[in-house]
């Protein structure tokens, strides 16, 4: 909560730093030693920016629900994906994506979901930003039309992605309590955008 702190004192503008708080924790639980050398100076850096591919329409708060598919090509190489999230905040200013998706359907709907992470410039990606009341939103729809993601982007073990969404998600809350401590108006956050 430091960082929030800091930047609250000194009424800097408000950065969401969700490769910083939520997928660099993850990284070094579950990621390979080859993912962590290249993402963590990057996410360190600022050099990419990330978003998070959880919630989907039918599929928010029941999100083992989801429908997101990723299939493995016949080589072995990379997943196909096809589907949708909504309420992906940042999308559009987003370099990447983590991402919950579908790649098997044969066992209970924790157990067929994975983890991977892609360029959100891939060929197939669409972002639409969502309009609030208020005229802004940091929300966006987003749409997966036959993206190819290298599997080397997956991270930990296929179908074992509901234990690495549960441990994100512990890192999400910090960082959502870690805004209210800072003084929301300080940092110029609405409380509509960390919902």
């Amino acid at each position: 909560h430091i960082f929030e702190e800091e930047a609250a004192a000194h009424h800097a503008p408000r950065i969401v730093p969700f490769g910083l708080s939520m997928l660099a924790p993850v990284l070094q639980k579950f990621g390979s030693q080859e993912q962590n050398d290249y993402w963590l100076p990057r996410i360190l850096s600022g050099e990419d920016w990330w978003c998070q591919g959880y919630s989907e329409p039918g599929a928010g708060s029941d999100l083992a629900s989801l429908k997101t598919e990723a299939v493995l090509n016949d080589e072995g190489t990379h997943y196909i994906v096809n589907g949708q999230k909504i309420w992906t905040s940042y999308a559009d200013k987003a370099d990447w994506i983590f991402c919950l998706v579908r790649t098997d359907n044969s066992g209970t709907k924790h157990e067929g979901i994975s983890f991977v992470l892609f360029d959100m410039k891939t060929p197939g990606v669409t972002v639409r930003p969502i309009k609030l009341i208020s005229g802004s939103s940091p929300f966006c729809e987003t749409f997966f039309d036959n993206v190819k993601v290298l599997k080397k982007n997956l991270m930990g073990e296929e179908g074992k992605g509901w234990t690495i969404a549960k441990y994100l998600l512990t890192h999400e809350r910090e960082m959502i309590s870690g805004f209210g401590s800072a003084s929301s108006k300080s940092l110029g956050v609405q409380a509509s955008e960390l919902m």
